[in-house]
């Protein structure tokens, strides 16, 4: 039997009538601290789960610092009240300053900046690298706004990863979002015949679901994963880890990387899981223009890092018709004429550009490339510094000590 562990990041603001507070980190929609949040309801539903040999590692994130310690004493009480059922445990600020301090002990310096609860990417990181210290043979990554329906849902988590399926390895496993009615759908009208890419990305990804859907089989290798629902073995954690220099779309992010390395993901039609997103309404909980330049960032970044990795001869070339329709076609020319006009109007729409729309639009753009040219060859370095500190971590005992 192999242990499981399942990881629930958890991610918490200001209190909602407090204004006027500086957010390092940004977040979809984090939890106001005055408010109870879901991380309860997500716990609950694993009481339900049949199989034996399991444990959960919350992880807690914040949007800035100066709440970090009544944020982990918050979520250390919401975690108590589930401690005679289940075995869980917690890692914030307090644990991570001591495993900084010992990994550069161990010499391991160079990627110290990189390891934080700061974005999604980093955090993912810290998913893996605590679960592979506590000798997880398998980690189960879900969010704090899901419920478990299914009693085999660790059963069916566990029982393909990190294995041979029809002939192919299975470096990874990623099973859909369903929301309160069951569908897995964005169900999204209008966006078909609309020209820019920004505008029409949640049809782009039904039309691949449409695709994985009429793919033949339980498994089908898939070009996008969830996050919320995504399954790693123990020898993908060793070659692969997130990317610590994008901003958004890590779920994504990892599957490229890992293609890279010649590991494929797989959708599992049967690993699904519900999705409650809260609707938090208050002034830290804001679809904005911030989020909108991240997924600039992003799509950009990886187009980027598709075209450099074309430059090492160890590493696999990434095709992006295999990518297609969603995620790939954010990685064609056109992203660039799509994201300066998408920002320009946003801008526009707003009255918060600090010069004109347009040009602010094109300067933030022309700013993204640069960006990816200067970080990408970074995670090229990163991820060799990552499988040398797996190898340091893997029986470290003071490390041990810090997850337990």
């Amino acid at each position: 039997m192999q242990k499981v562990t399942v990881v629930i990041p958890t991610y918490w603001t200001w209190p909602k009538d407090i204004k006027d507070k500086g957010e390092k980190s940004i977040f979809d929609h984090p939890t106001p601290l005055d408010l109870d949040g879901t991380l309860a309801r997500t716990l609950e539903s694993f009481k339900k789960i049949n199989y034996p040999d399991f444990d959960i590692l919350v992880i807690t994130a914040f949007t800035n610092v100066e709440i970090a310690e009544k944020v982990e004493k918050r979520i250390q009480g919401i975690i108590d009240k589930f401690k005679d059922k289940l075995e869980i445990k917690h890692f914030s600020y307090s644990k991570l300053k001591i495993l900084r301090e010992r990994l550069f002990e161990l010499g391991h310096y160079k990627i110290l900046q990189e390891i934080n609860l700061e974005n999604y990417n980093n955090i993912r990181n810290l998913q893996l690298i605590v679960s592979y210290i506590n000798n997880s043979d398998v980690v189960v990554g879900i969010d704090d706004d899901e419920v478990i329906n299914d009693g085999n849902y660790l059963y069916k988590a566990a029982e393909y990863v990190g294995k041979e399926y029809k002939g192919d390895f299975v470096a990874g496993v990623a099973g859909y979002y369903l929301d309160r009615e069951g569908n897995h759908r964005l169900k999204v009208e209008g966006q078909e015949e609309l020209e820019n890419l920004f505008d029409k990305k949640s049809y782009l990804m039904d039309l691949t679901y449409d695709r994985l859907d009429h793919t033949e089989g339980r498994l089908v290798k898939t070009p996008l994963v969830f996050g919320g629902n995504m399954v790693f073995p123990r020898t993908t954690i060793e070659r692969i880890s997130f990317d610590p220099y994008n901003t958004r779309g890590e779920d994504i992010d990892y599957l490229i990387n890992a293609k890279m390395e010649g590991l494929n993901f797989f959708l599992d039609k049967e690993l699904n899981i519900t999705h409650l997103q809260p609707d938090y309404k208050n002034i830290h909980n804001r679809i904005n223009i911030t989020q909108l330049k991240q997924d600039i960032l992003r799509f950009i970044y990886e187009k980027e890092k598709i075209e450099q990795v074309k430059k090492y001869n160890n590493l696999n070339n990434i095709d992006i018709e295999e990518l297609m329709p969603y995620p790939g076609s954010f990685f064609e020319d056109k992203v660039f004429s799509d994201a300066e006009k998408k920002l320009g109007k946003a801008l526009s729409d707003k009255n918060i550009a600090e010069t004109e729309p347009e040009k602010e639009a094109r300067e933030f753009i022309n700013y993204a490339k640069e960006r990816a040219k200067k970080l990408v060859p970074e995670y090229f370095k990163f991820r060799l510094l990552w499988k040398d500190m797996i190898k340091d971590i893997k029986n470290d005992q003071k490390l041990k000590e810090v997850v337990k």
